[in-house]
C-alpha cells in the first residue's frame, strides 16, 4: 500500500486551534469536501463519530487513526492532522491524541480499508516513524516520511 497515493499536501493540516475530537472530525470533513473526496460531508463526519463510539481509535504515543467507510466517500483518502493535545481523545496509554491519520474509504471497499489501517498501524509501531512524524513541520515533511518504506 503506497500512502503517497492516498494523501496530498492539501489534506495535511497543522492547526493547534483544533482542541477537541468534535472540532477535529468537523475539520477532517471540511478538508475531504474541499479536496472532492466526499459527496456529503455531514454523513462522513457522522460515520467517523459512529465508528469512534464503537471503540476509540486512539492508539498510543499521541497518535490516533479515526477511520470510516461510507457510501458518501468518492475515493479512498488519507488525511494527517497535527493539533493541540486533545483532552477528550486519548490513546490506550492514556496520552492525549495530537497526531492524527484519518482514513475514509467508499462503503464497498472493506478490503482496502483494512489494508490501509493495518499497514498504517504497523508503521506506527516503529518508533523512528513516529519520531519523524512528530518532528515534521510541513506537509512535504509528512509526505516524505510516509513515503519511506
Amino acid at each position: 500500500m503506497r500512502f503517497d497515493q492516498l494523501i496530498a499536501e492539501e489534506r495535511i493540516v497543522f492547526d493547534p486551534s483544533i482542541d477537541s475530537k468534535g472540532s477535529l472530525f468537523e475539520r477532517i470533513g471540511d478538508v475531504l469536501e474541499k479536496t472532492n473526496k466526499v459527496r456529503n460531508v455531514q454523513k462522513v463526519v457522522k460515520a467517523l463519530f459512529k465508528r469512534e463510539e464503537e471503540i476509540s481509535t486512539g492508539i498510543e504515543d499521541g497518535f490516533g487513526i479515526p477511520h470510516a467507510k461510507s457510501k458518501y466517500v468518492t475515493k479512498p483518502a488519507l488525511c494527517f492532522f497535527h493539533t493541540a493535545k486533545l483532552t477528550d481523545y486519548s490513546g490506550i496509554d492514556g496520552m492525549p491524541i495530537e497526531y492524527i491519520f484519518a482514513i475514509v474509504v467508499p462503503e464497498k471497499s472493506a478490503d482496502m480499508h483494512l489494508e490501509i489501517l493495518s499497514t498504517l498501524s504497523r508503521r506506527l509501531m516503529n518508533a523512528d516513524f513516529r519520531k519523524g512524524i512528530k518532528e515534521a513541520t510541513t506537509p512535504a515533511d509528512i509526505i516524505r516520511q510516509i513515503s519511506q518504506e
